[in-house]
Parts: C-alpha cells; sequence; structure tokens
C-alpha cells in the first residue's frame, strides 16, 4: 500500500467514549493514517449478553463505536448506533450485531474490514488489542482478586465498599496473551501515540498488557501523548491527581509521555453536582513543581444530558499544534 511520503501515522489506545471523542477529533485532519487499538476485555452490556450466549468477543462493542466514530454516512452511522429498548433484543446495537455476525460468517479480520469498508474508513482501521480469550483480573490493596472486567467496574456499587480499603494495586490478565501482530507493527511504526481519555484500569491499561505492546511502545520513536480524563471515577481513580494518573499510565508504558492535555474548562456547578453524587470528581493537578509536558487546554463539554465528554474540537486543535511543532 502507498502512502503519501509525509502521511503521519497516529495509533490511538482506549475504550469506547474516550476513545471514539479522540477519533473524531482526528477523522478530518488531512495526511494521517489511524489505527485505533482497543480492549479486549469487555465483558458487561451488550457485549457481554453476546459472549455469554453466542461465543462472542471481548472488543465488539468498543470496536464498533470506533469505527462508528470515523464513519463517513451520517444515516449509517445512526442506524448503527441505533439500540434497540425493549423485546430479546434489548439493549444491543446494530453494530454489535452487526459486527458480531460478521466475525462468526467470516472470521476477525474479514468481519473488521468489511466493517471499514462499508464505514468508509478509507486508509484508516480499528483493531482489537487481541483476538485470544482472557479475563480481566484486579488485585485489591487488601489481597482479594476481582475477577472480570464487568465486576471491576461495578465493584463500587457494593454497599461495603471502601476507597481506602479496595482500592486497585494491580491489574492484569489471566491466562496471559499475545497482542495481534499487526498491532505490534503498527505501533513499532507509529509516528504518535495517543493515550485516549477513560476508565484507567477497565479501559486504557487492558490494551498495555498483551504480550508485545509494551515491547512495541518501548522501541517505537513516536510522540506519546497522553490525554487526562476530567473526572475521577468511583471504585478505580478515587481521589486521584492528574499526576497520579500520568504515573500508573507511563509505568504500563514503560516510557514518558512527550505531551500531556488536561482539561482547563470550568464546569458548571449543577454537572459537578451531578457528578459528585455519584463520587466522580474533577480530576485535581496536584504536583510538584511545574511540568512542562502539560498543555492546558478547554477539554470539557458538556452534553444535553449533563455528561462531560472530551471536546473533539478542542482536541483537534492541540493535535495541529503538536504536529506542528514536531514536524
Amino acid at each position: 500500500m502507498c502512502h503519501n511520503i509525509d502521511m503521519k501515522k497516529i495509533i490511538t489506545i482506549g475504550g469506547g467514549t474516550g476513545h471514539s471523542q479522540v477519533l473524531k477529533s482526528l477523522k478530518d485532519i488531512s495526511d494521517i493514517q489511524i489505527t485505533g487499538i482497543c480492549p479486549s476485555t469487555d465483558s458487561g452490556g451488550s457485549t457481554g449478553v453476546l459472549q455469554k450466549e453466542y461465543d462472542g468477543s471481548g472488543y465488539t462493542g468498543d470496536v464498533t463505536k470506533c469505527i462508528n466514530a470515523l464513519c463517513k454516512n451520517e444515516l449509517f452511522s445512526d442506524a448503527l448506533t441505533y439500540r434497540y429498548e425493549s423485546g430479546s433484543l434489548n439493549n444491543h446495537s446494530v453494530k454489535n450485531l452487526l459486527f458480531h455476525s460478521l466475525e462468526k460468517v467470516g472470521g476477525t479480520m474479514e468481519a473488521l474490514k468489511a466493517m471499514w469498508e462499508v464505514c468508509g474508513l478509507g486508509k484508516h482501521r480499528i483493531l482489537p488489542v487481541t483476538t485470544e480469550k482472557t479475563e480481566l483480573c484486579a488485585s485489591l490493596s487488601i489481597g482479594n482478586i476481582i475477577f472480570g472486567e464487568t465486576n471491576i467496574d461495578t465493584m463500587a456499587k457494593n454497599p461495603l465498599w471502601n476507597p481506602e480499603v479496595h482500592s486497585i494495586s494491580e491489574i492484569y490478565l489471566k491466562p496471559n496473551v499475545k497482542a495481534l501482530d499487526v498491532v505490534v507493527e503498527s505501533i513499532k511504526d507509529g509516528d504518535y501515540i495517543i493515550i485516549c481519555p477513560g476508565d484507567l484500569y477497565t479501559s486504557i491499561i487492558p490494551i498495555l498488557l498483551p504480550d508485545g505492546v509494551k515491547e512495541a511502545i518501548q522501541e517505537s520513536h513516536a510522540k506519546i501523548v497522553l490525554i487526562l480524563n476530567i473526572m475521577t471515577k468511583k471504585g478505580e481513580t478515587d481521589n486521584y491527581t492528574a499526576m497520579n494518573f500520568v504515573e500508573k499510565i507511563e509505568k504500563h508504558l514503560g516510557k514518558k509521555a512527550d505531551y500531556i492535555l488536561y482539561n482547563n474548562a470550568s464546569i458548571p456547578e449543577h454537572v459537578l453536582l451531578k457528578y459528585s453524587l455519584e463520587q466522580k470528581l474533577e480530576l485535581g493537578l496536584i504536583q510538584n513543581g511545574h511540568d512542562e509536558r502539560i498543555i492546558p487546554i478547554p477539554l470539557a463539554m458538556i452534553s444535553e444530558t449533563d455528561r462531560i465528554l472530551s471536546d473533539p474540537k478542542a482536541m483537534k486543535e492541540a493535535f495541529l499544534d503538536i504536529l506542528k511543532m514536531t514536524i
């Protein structure tokens, strides 16, 4: 495949919503080729049901959400994200059902290529980090082990949960699995690696765990851009500051980030109040001294339902500035 000699290869790493917002910010930038890498350990929602009842994969929802973020046809994109709200298809989205059936008929890579083609991705592609079956496990500070992404994601709903006692000390895969060769080669060959916002222990770090990923990142000459979450998450990052977040990710990268994007937009009080009721707070920027890698941008965007999302426009401007700085 021939590419423009100036074509920049951008690797994006992350789970569903945060990753898809980043892809929306990149999709209209010319002279870039995007390879999005998604986790393979989802066990909840529609993906979880397809896994349990139809031998589905642990990456269906994240992969299809990210493919959809790059989809060229708006009507088709809306149809793919249509989610049934009753009956036997309750909580299943069209994109998940379509990808699952494509994968059953043609295998994973053919299913991915078909989705890329019908969504008009062109030179871009979205991949699961691995196609091998594995389970995400979390060791807690008190010594307990939580098995399964959904159980880790929802453990804070247990009335006995206490952030001081039940904090996550380690996250790992059981069994260990290998990353896809195409994922490893893409990382080694990348010009930029973007770590997207998302759940630290259930969306981001699980992509860095399969064999070959960390080594590929260390071998790569890519500039690393880390986009920080705007809020903490109950059960995962309680009481975390921005630098706690950075340290955890850099430990799994085996490398320092070159640029760190951090939200400096003010969030309406009524939105913060809603989040505080779920014990989710703004990610504080507590650190020793000034870190020149931090780039403050107006990252926070408030949806019609008062959800805090990462703003594609703000991220696009920041990426364009970074591209200019590093050409």
